[in-house]
């Protein structure tokens, strides 16, 4: 009954991913690889799916492919699922551990080329780092994550003014109160 259970799930997600599964063998050779270790931005997260994630609010969910760090630099096939401060991205069988590259470690999205299939962008990270990705023309994946790093961005820097101004503000009452005092005695 559980790997009836487990064999449902499966399909419930590659139909919500659009996409057929892949070989056993190759999703076991995945999955371990994955978990060996994190690429370059990358927070490792033991979670088991899109539901079990933080309360962020969910912007987009579908499927992207990362290029692999390895000396073939293979595309791999991952879940993503984009949401108002992160990017996470997980093995497309949607078992083993998830990768977070939250938008504060994001500089850019970068270098979107297009061809016939697909459209390749990079996402650089605030340590110089490069991550290849390539989805389909159709999809707009690179709008999507761009939009939403701006977005991220705009509210990071207008929390940054305020809390600034808070602080001048802090400060200036400070340093005014000693001089009214001092204005006050004076003949």
């Amino acid at each position: 009954p559980g790997s009836d259970a487990h064999s449902v799930e499966q399909q419930q997600q590659q139909q919500r991913l659009g996409g057929a599964g892949w070989s056993g063998a190759r999703q076991e050779a995945q999955g371990a690889k994955a978990a060996a270790g994190s690429v370059w931005g990358l927070r490792t997260v033991a979670m088991k799916g899109p539901a079990s994630w933080s309360s962020s609010e969910v912007i987009r969910e579908g499927e992207l492919e990362k290029r692999s760090a390895s000396l073939f630099q293979l595309w791999k096939k991952k879940a993503v699922v984009l949401s108002k401060d992160s990017l996470r991205l997980s093995s497309p069988e949607g078992g083993g551990k998830a990768k977070e590259l939250r938008f504060g470690a994001i500089q850019k999205v970068d270098c979107v080329e297009r061809t016939g299939k697909y459209v390749y962008f990079t996402i650089v990270t605030t340590d110089r780092r490069e991550i290849d990705f390539r989805c389909p023309g159709e999809s707009c994946w690179n709008a999507s994550i761009t939009l939403a790093l701006i977005d991220f961005q705009n509210k990071r820097a207008v929390q940054d003014f305020r809390s600034r101004q808070g602080q001048a503000g802090r400060e200036g009452a400070e340093d005014d109160a000693p001089r009214d005092r001092r204005l006050a005695r004076a003949p």
